[in-house]
C-alpha cells in the first residue's frame, strides 16, 4: 500500500517537471519484496510509463527485483531499514524517494508520500552538478540549502540578502552610467550650440 503512495507522489512530481525522464535523468525503482518477480516488475513500468507519457522514458525508467539476501545488500548500502511484518503480510518502511549522483552517490533523501516539484528539480540539478538545469536554477540553489533534517530545501536569507544586494549594485551603477553618459551629451550639445 504505502509503496503505491509513493510511487503515485513521486510519478506526480516527476510530471510537473520540465526534465524528462529518458533524457535528463534516470529513475530505478527497486522492489523490496523478493517474491515479486521480473514479470511483476514489467507490469508496474508500463502502468506507471502510460501515466508519465512522455516519450524515451521507457529507456530511463527502470523497475528492478531481486533476491532477499541482494535486496538486503541494496537497503544496506543506502541505509534504508524495512521489516516484514507476519501479521499484515506486507513490509514495515519509511516514505521517500532518494536522488543520486551520476557516479551513484546518494545526494538527497526526501521524505513523505508527496514530493515538491521545485524541491525534486533542485535536488536534481543539485546532483548533477550543473550538467542540467538552468541560470535560474543555479540561482535558486544559492538562495536555497537542502536540509537533511527535513528532506527539503529552504530559504536561506543571507543568500537572498547578497543576491538582492548585488543586484542593487548593479542596478545602481547601471544608472549611475547612464545619468553621467546622458550629462556628457548634453554639455557637448550646448558647447556645439
Amino acid at each position: 500500500m504505502l509503496c503505491t503512495l509513493v510511487l503515485n507522489g513521486e510519478l506526480k512530481a516527476l510530471r510537473g517537471l520540465n526534465f524528462d525522464v529518458g533524457k535528463e535523468f534516470e529513475v530505478v525503482t527497486v522492489s523490496i519484496d523478493p517474491t515479486e518477480t521480473s514479470e511483476m516488475a514489467s507490469v508496474k513500468k508500463a502502468a506507471y510509463l502510460a501515466k508519465y507519457d512522455r516519450i524515451g522514458a521507457e529507456k530511463g525508467w527502470h523497475f528492478l527485483t531481486g533476491d532477499k539476501e541482494n535486496i538486503q545488500r541494496l537497503a544496506d548500502a543506502i541505509g534504508f531499514k524495512f521489516a516484514y511484518v507476519e501479521e499484515s503480510g506486507e513490509y514495515a518502511h519509511a516514505a521517500g524517494i532518494m536522488v543520486a549522483t551520476p557516479e551513484g552517490r546518494l545526494s538527497k533523501y526526501f521524505y513523505g508520500i508527496e514530493y515538491s516539484v521545485r524541491d525534486l528539480r533542485l535536488g536534481l540539478v543539485d546532483a548533477s552538478r550543473g550538467k542540467i538545469g538552468s541560470m535560474v536554477d543555479q540561482i535558486l540553489l544559492f538562495c536555497f540549502h537542502y536540509d537533511p533534517l527535513t528532506g527539503k530545501y529552504g530559504l536561506v536569507v543571507m543568500s537572498v540578502i547578497r543576491v538582492a544586494g548585488t543586484l542593487t549594485a548593479l542596478l545602481l551603477a547601471g544608472f549611475m552610467f547612464w545619468s553621467l553618459r546622458s550629462d556628457r551629451k548634453e554639455m557637448v550639445s550646448k558647447h556645439h550650440v
